[in-house]
């Protein structure tokens, strides 16, 4: 097998460039989340509402999109909203999702986090009622400053834990 010229492959799309294995390989695996965000920005969309739509912290629907950018199939039209690459409408700026709770109680909860934690336990250790210790916990989620779930409990992302 030849030796691939890194410079031209960098800058071709993904979907021009040609595959230097053989021809038998299947060359690329399923996206199935570029697929979600490709059928659900049919119109300008926020990252929050994308990130929310794939079940995915706001990084991580960017990190995707990002990516998608570069393969030309999104383009970024204003701070924080994305359209398909073809959308030609105005730009349009989506308002961005807030927090829907306080800095206090975020702060409150994460102090808590470094062992995986449950919303009946972050309530019974901070006195903040659950409804809140949950609308805290999917801030925090959506910050991509936590993992879990209901089910399994919750904690801060690896790097965030103190060792």
């Amino acid at each position: 097998m030849g030796v691939v010229d890194k410079t031209i492959w960098r800058d071709e799309p993904q979907s021009d460039r040609t595959s230097p294995r053989p021809s038998g390989i299947k060359p690329t695996r399923p996206q199935p989340i570029r697929d979600a965000i490709m059928r659900f920005i049919s119109q300008p969309r926020s990252a929050g509402e994308i990130a929310e739509h794939i079940e995915r912290p706001v990084p991580t629907a960017t990190g995707h999109l990002r990516a998608m950018m570069e393969r030309g199939l999104v383009r970024r039209i204003a701070f924080g909203t994305y359209a398909l690459a073809d959308y030609t409408g105005p730009a349009v700026r989506i308002p961005q999702r807030r927090s829907q709770s306080t800095r206090e109680m975020r702060s409150t909860i994460r102090a808590h986090l470094g062992d995986r934690c449950s919303v009946q336990g972050l309530h019974l250790r901070t006195g903040i009622p659950e409804r809140a210790v949950r609308v805290t916990l999917r801030d925090l989620w959506f910050s991509g400053l936590l993992e879990g779930d209901e089910t399994s409990g919750y904690r801060l992302v690896k790097h965030l834990r103190q060792s």
